[in-house]
């Protein structure tokens, strides 16, 4: 049951994430399903009932200039808290 209340709180967060993004761009449902190459009423119903598919996340996520993980979690990734450290090994010259 714990299990099934979270991924339906999930769901709902996504859901809403999904259309807040979109009118934040200041696109129509429309507009966003042309971009995303599907047609708009399968779109909508990712507005309201059931998530994007994972395969659509990405273009979305493009189009509305959010990370991915800012999709999924509506969190910001938060930066690395140390640099990168790239060193050479002895094979590169």
């Amino acid at each position: 049951m714990a299990t099934w209340g979270r991924e339906q709180e999930f769901n709902e967060s996504f859901i809403k994430r999904v259309k807040r993004l979109r009118e934040e761009r200041g696109w129509t449902s429309e507009q966003m399903a042309i971009a995303l190459g599907i047609p708009a009423e399968r779109y909508r119903k990712y507005e309201y009932r059931t998530p994007l598919p994972h395969y659509l996340i990405e273009p979305f996520a493009q189009i509305v200039d959010r990370d991915v993980s800012y999709m999924l979690t509506g969190k910001s990734a938060a930066p690395s808290a140390r640099p990168r450290i790239v060193s050479r090994t002895g094979t590169d010259n």
